[in-house]
Parts: C-alpha cells; sequence; structure tokens
C-alpha cells in the first residue's frame, strides 16, 4: 500500500477492529488509520497507547448517527473504508433485534452513502458465513445460494445487498468478506465464543458444554489470518468481488472438545468432561460445513497460518498471563 493512505475502521475497538490497528500500527505503508467506534461493546483501553501517534485518529461515534459520521469523512480524504462495526452472532442479535437492524443494516448504508458522497476509493464489508444458511453442498463456495437462518445473517446478508447496489449503481468500489467462525487471541478475547468458552471451562474445571449432539461443525479462522485477508483486499486491486476468509478445513465440536480436553490434559494433568445441552434454534447443525478459500488463495495468496491446536494453546496462555492475574 502507498504512503499516505488513510484508513477508516468502523468497529475500530473491537475485537477484530483492534486486531487489525495493531496492525496497522506496525506497518510502515499506513501512514494514517482513522478509528471509528461507539464503544459500546470494544475496549478502547487496548489502543490507549496509539492516541499519541500522529498517524492515529479516535472518533467516539455511532455508525447510525448520520451527522456524526459524515463529520468523520469530512476531516480527511480517506482512500478506503474497513467496514466492521456490528452487533455480532446469533444470540446478541436474536435478544436485540432493532438495534441489530439498525446497525447492521442502516449502519451500513450510512457507511456506504457517505464512501459514495466523499470519493472512497474502496469499502471493504466484513461479512459471515451466517448468510449461507443451511448448505446445500461442501466446502461452501461464494456463489453457493445464500439463506440466511438468523437475524444475524439475515442482516448481513442486507447489507452484502447494499454493497452490491453501491458496486452496480454508483460505481462505489466494494469487496465482501465472508469470515468463518473467528477465535484467537486478538488485543483481548470476548470468552462466550465456542472456542474461548471450551478453553475458560476447562481451566476452571467446569464441563464443556456441547449443544446437540455435537456432530456438526464448523470453520474455525484465527483472528490474526482474518487481518492478513483484509490486508490483502486493501492491497489487491479488486472491486465487486465476494470472498471467503476461514481455515477450509471441518471442525465438528466433538473433535473441538476433544482438541481442547487433551490440550488442557496434557499441559495440566486434569482430566476434562463433556456434557450435551439441547440444540439451540437459529443455528447452523451440518457435518462436515466448511467454506472453500480457492479463490481468496488462487486470487489474493491467502494461506492461513494459524492451525487450531496452536491458536488453543495461545487462548490458554493468555487466560493463564492476563485473566487469571
Amino acid at each position: 500500500m502507498k504512503k499516505d493512505l488513510w484508513i477508516l475502521v468502523t468497529g475500530a475497538a473491537g475485537y477484530i477492529g483492534s486486531s487489525l490497528v495493531k496492525h496497522f500500527s506496525h506497518n510502515d505503508n499506513c501512514c494514517h488509520i482513522i478509528l471509528v467506534d461507539d464503544l459500546s461493546r470494544g475496549d478502547y483501553n487496548y489502543l490507549q497507547k496509539y492516541l499519541n501517534e500522529s498517524s492515529f485518529k479516535f472518533f467516539n461515534v455511532d455508525i447510525r448517527d448520520k451527522c456524526l459520521l459524515e463529520n468523520v469523512f469530512k476531516e480527511d480524504l480517506i482512500d478506503a473504508v474497513v467496514h466492521l462495526a456490528a452487533i455480532p452472532g446469533m444470540e446478541r442479535c436474536k435478544r436485540n433485534p432493532y438495534d441489530a437492524v439498525t446497525t447492521n443494516v442502516y449502519g451500513t448504508y450510512n457507511v456506504l452513502e457517505f464512501a459514495r458522497k466523499y470519493d472512497v476509493g474502496k469499502v471493504v464489508f466484513t461479512s459471515s458465513a451466517a448468510v449461507y444458511g443451511n448448505p446445500i453442498e461442501v466446502p461452501i463456495r461464494e456463489d453457493h445460494p445464500l439463506c440466511p437462518t438468523n437475524l444475524y445473517g439475515v442482516t448481513k446478508l442486507a447489507a452484502e445487498k447494499l454493497l452490491y447496489v453501491y458496486y452496480h449503481n454508483y460505481g462505489l468500489k466494494t469487496v465482501i468478506l465472508r469470515f468463518g467462525n473467528v477465535y484467537g487471541v486478538g488485543l483481548y478475547t470476548y470468552w462466550e465464543t465456542v472456542i474461548p468458552k471450551f478453553v475458560r471451562q476447562a481451566l476452571t474445571g467446569q464441563p464443556l458444554t456441547v449443544y446437540g449432539d455435537g456432530f456438526q461443525s464448523r470453520d474455525f479462522v484465527h483472528v490474526w489470518d482474518v487481518v492478513q485477508a483484509i490486508e490483502l483486499v486493501l492491497k489487491a486491486n479488486v472491486a465487486g468481488e465476494v470472498f471467503n476468509v476461514a481455515s477450509g478445513k471441518p471442525v465438528s465440536i466433538n473433535s473441538l472438545a476433544d482438541i481442547v480436553s487433551k490440550i488442557v490434559e496434557r499441559r495440566f494433568n486434569r482430566k476434562i468432561s463433556v456434557i450435551h445441552l439441547p440444540p439451540r434454534k437459529g443455528e447452523t447443525y451440518i457435518k462436515d460445513f466448511c467454506l472453500s478459500i480457492d479463490k481468496i488463495r488462487s486470487r489474493l495468496g491467502f494461506k492461513p497460518m494459524w492451525t487450531l491446536e496452536r491458536g488453543i494453546n495461545q487462548l490458554i496462555d493468555f487466560y493463564l498471563n492476563r485473566v487469571v492475574k
């Protein structure tokens, strides 16, 4: 990426956003980063050290607030937007449907409209495998039918359609990234998603809780591999495209529980148990669920660097060093 590039990151204090900002802070080719977050879920304390650097600007803005958001776009000539701000996950969207729709759909419209109005070079939107719903074939390619089964997936798909319209009707260069199940240690970590939850349960002597029979699969991708994919898209001359970002490998929840158990048992000589709970409505229960990453691998050179075992050991060390202390 060229010198003096201005990149606006929405959701910059969130899990993926803060990891991306940390990466940019060590990248000499990215000189100016504009951070936007409403601080409703993220934790800006992890990014305090960047406030005194001239290459970073922070705006405490809800993307649903058109006036405040437009002021951000007016501030500088922005080359690219990485749009991460969202109400994430099936359960949070189910509990907060108004916030989910207004943030994930209307907020995305605001970002796109101001990107169009102020001639932003590219908008990278972070979507989800949830837009596919129950797959009719695996690995799931980008041209697979889209039929989300929960509100989170519906809002992400609606936002994707907005990007499609802004690309074809207005010529705004947009790129959609559909993530698998993101995990791993960023600048901080949420512990309610399945891999961190299993690690926390195992380290605190609780049984690992599996919903359903545990044969359902997920495609787990480490947060630093996600950051790699975002940077590749920012560098590449691509627009109007959709890319899956994942490991390309299915892992059943039973297998995941077994991997976590064996690592904890080996490292701490502690026996781990597993209990099964009823399935959760709206969740995908498919064997061998995984995303095809052939397109992003061949077009952009994406290569996942983090194995599941390495990522689990990283989470264990993080929990012991940061959470326990």
